[in-house]
Formats: C-alpha cells, sequence, structure tokens
C-alpha cells in the first residue's frame, strides 16, 4: 500500500473541474454527511479550486477517530432518586472523580446491553417490576435532568439496545441505574467493584 506525503502530486476528478491534477496536503476536512470535521488530515485537493478531492487510505484511521469523538446529545428526565443512586454508585467506584463518571458507568452498562442481546431483551420485563418496587419506595415527586454527551458510536449503542428492549431513553435509562444500584449500591462487597475502580483509575491518569 502506497504511503502519500505533503507536497506529493497527483490526479483525481474535481466534481467542479474534471480530471485535474492534485497536491496532498494538511486540510480540516468536513464529515460527508455536514455532522462535524475531521481536523488536520492528509487530503488531495485539486490544484483548480482547492477542493479536497481525495483521501489517501493512512488518513481513514484519524477520520474514523475524529468521527467517534463528535459528541451527540443524550437526556432524559427522571425522578431524582435514580440520579442520587447513579451518582452513589459512582461515588463508591470513584470518590475522587462521582460527577464525572456518571456518563462512564452509564455507557458500560449500555455496552455490555448491547453485546449480550439477550439480556437486553429481558430489560423490559425486568424493569416492571424493580421500577414498581424502587418508585413506591422513594415517593418522590421531584424530577431531575440527566444530561450526556457521548460519541456517535455510543449515541448508536443506546438506540439500538432500546430498540431490542422496546423501551423509550428514560426507561431505558431507569433500568440501567436500578441494575447499578442491585449491582454495586447494595451489595456490601460489588462483584464488579475492582474491575470499575480500575477502569475509573485508567481513565483518571
Amino acid at each position: 500500500m502506497k504511503v502519500f506525503y505533503e507536497g506529493e502530486k497527483g490526479q483525481a476528478v474535481c466534481r467542479d473541474c474534471g480530471r485535474v491534477s492534485t497536491t496532498f496536503g494538511y486540510h480540516n476536512v468536513p464529515f460527508s454527511d455536514g455532522n462535524g470535521t475531521a481536523k488536520n488530515i492528509l487530503a488531495a485537493t485539486c490544484d483548480k479550486c482547492g477542493r479536497v478531492v481525495g483521501i489517501p487510505p493512512q488518513s481513514t484511521p484519524a477520520i474514523k477517530a475524529a468521527r467517534e469523538r463528535a459528541l451527540a446529545p443524550l437526556e432524559a428526565k427522571l425522578p431524582a432518586p435514580y440520579l442520587e443512586v447513579l451518582d452513589l454508585a459512582c461515588y463508591r467506584i470513584a470518590p475522587s472523580n462521582a460527577p464525572d463518571f456518571r456518563k462512564r458507568l452509564l455507557m458500560y452498562y449500555v455496552r455490555r446491553y448491547r453485546n449480550d442481546t439477550k439480556a437486553a431483551e429481558f430489560l423490559g420485563n425486568e424493569l416492571k417490576s424493580a421500577k414498581a418496587l424502587f418508585e413506591s419506595q422513594i415517593k418522590s415527586t421531584a424530577q431531575k435532568r440527566l444530561s450526556l454527551k457521548v460519541s456517535e458510536s455510543m449515541s448508536r449503542d443506546v438506540q439500538d439496545v432500546m430498540n431490542v428492549a422496546h423501551l423509550s431513553k428514560t426507561d431505558l435509562f431507569k433500568s440501567i441505574v436500578l441494575k447499578i444500584k442491585e449491582d454495586i449500591v447494595e451489595p456490601d462487597k460489588p462483584q464488579e467493584l475492582d474491575r470499575l475502580q480500575e477502569i475509573a483509575a485508567i481513565l483518571n491518569c
């Protein structure tokens, strides 16, 4: 596979200029769907109009990484005790960085369900009884907004789990928080606590 370098010449078809000579250089290249930009990427530009007309294979990983970093908003309104349970779990895992660990813990569970379709399919049924019991105990009318920004790939994972579980975004997050409560908050010695603390320590490096 050929490796291209800045200043190297080539040829390509420009949609405005037809067949043209090109020059490789580093440019900010918009994603094809218009949602974001890959910055400082090696690309071939038309020598006549300057339009990006070619991306060498060596730039593909950098473009993929840039797209993965593009953030998508995820929001849901939950009864306040759900977020308090989530924050308590985060504090148990990462006391010095608890507020920042919300997204990571939720996405850790999303990815688990994304990789285990059978478990995701049972989420809806599990939620009905667990939610009824929890909400009968808390009897709270206070609502809080859960607001996260995640990568496009994680946003797709959330949607995939919602589709498999047949849950709304709000109910999906409720079910995950209740699972976190069962796994991390309630046990004296949570099985996954050591693993999650290792992840938190690595992310905080």
